[in-house]
């Protein structure tokens, strides 16, 4: 923590530097130019009066420089329209250019004043012009400064916006893994000492599965997405611990094109979107359960569909789908479709590609 901060600090004292070695340039390129001006050479410009001018020119550049970095800093914390769409920063612009353009009036205004020049607040066109171009070289430069300014703080909210939105996929894949781990548990549990009881050999293959289940869903913590092969595989074992609870009256069907190989969906779907299935509907050998997986021609989505026969009462809050939902949300911007009519229920999500 200590060497990250002692290099955010050098970091800055460095910007710091080159931002004042720049406002110090543009501050003797100034002074250059007004020193020049007719009506201030038209008098004797004593050494001492060049010194005083050159300093108070540096520091009012200097001044005046950071003080449009703390302008655009603050409006772009301020504002997204700032660094959204730049509207901020023209608005900025023009302010900056106003204040640039009265700061050479008034640094003239200032040596015609301490060399006794009338009139005071008047400049011949001579006096305009050279006001003018400076100005004009510098707002391109200040210009620049200020957009290359912006930029790096776009791509800072832009890495920021990427690190919460990985946190957020992270703190729903741990609502899965906690949604998956109390009931699940409990069921497999009281399925694993029945068949201690009555098939040993049968036993040993449930905590096999049960182990591949759980250290699956431990592996895929810090993933955003998993192949749907991968998820297939781990669908395998899930359903063999749901087959020995319930019976044989589970069936997967898959029917999935080639181009879904490279297909990846977020860790958890599949499991989601079974267990969706088996916890709102009545299974039992006279009512058995067929899980169909159908892919569209062209791989950009998975359905997975199920027969219905609904159970009377069954206690629903719609997290898993609704979390389902954000996470797709989050990835890629796209939602899950659900439909239902008297015989199946279908829910389709969109297939992603990397």
């Amino acid at each position: 923590m200590f060497v990250n901060y002692s290099e955010n600090k050098k970091q800055h004292t460095l910007y710091a530097a080159l931002y004042s070695l720049l406002f110090t340039i543009l501050g003797l390129f100034s002074y250059f130019i007004m020193l020049n001006y007719t009506e201030l050479t038209e008098r004797k410009i004593n050494s001492i009066f060049e010194t005083e001018f050159l300093i108070s020119t540096l520091i009012i550049f200097n001044i005046f420089g950071f003080s449009v970095l703390k302008i655009n800093k603050y409006l772009s914390n301020r504002s997204q329209l700032f660094t959204g769409k730049g509207s901020g920063l023209i608005i900025s612009m023009i302010i900056i250019a106003v204040l640039l353009l009265i700061m050479h009036y008034g640094t003239l205004v200032w040596c015609k004043k301490v060399l006794d020049i009338t009139p005071l607040f008047y400049l011949r066109k001579d006096g305009i012009k050279i006001m003018l171009i400076a100005w004009a070289i510098e707002m391109l430069i200040v210009g620049l400064l200020l957009i290359i300014h912006s930029t790096k703080h776009t791509l800072r909210l832009y890495k920021e916006k990427e690190q919460l939105k990985e946190a957020a996929a992270k703190a729903q894949y741990r609502a899965l893994q906690n949604q998956l781990n109390p009931h699940f548990m409990f069921n497999c549990l009281n399925t694993l000492i029945a068949e201690i009881r009555f098939d040993p050999n049968n036993a040993v293959k449930f905590t096999q599965n049960l182990s591949d289940v759980y250290r699956y869903v431990l592996q895929q913590e810090d993933k955003q997405t998993i192949t749907l092969k991968e998820e297939l595989e781990f669908l395998n074992a899930y359903i063999f611990l749901h087959q020995v609870r319930l019976g044989d009256c589970i069936h997967i069907d898959i029917q999935l094109s080639e181009v879904t190989s490279e297909a990846k969906v977020p860790p958890l779907t599949l499991q989601l979107l079974v267990e969706n299935a088996i916890k709102h509907n009545f299974i039992d050998e006279d009512n058995p359960m067929t899980i169909t997986f159908l892919s569209d021609d062209k791989g950009h989505t998975l359905t997975v569909r199920n027969n219905l026969t609904p159970k009377q009462s069954p206690v629903s809050h719609g997290k898993g789908l609704n979390n389902l939902r954000e996470r797709y949300k989050l990835l890629c911007n796209k939602d899950i479709k659900i439909m239902k009519d008297e015989h199946f229920f279908n829910i389709t999500i969109p297939l992603l590609y990397e």
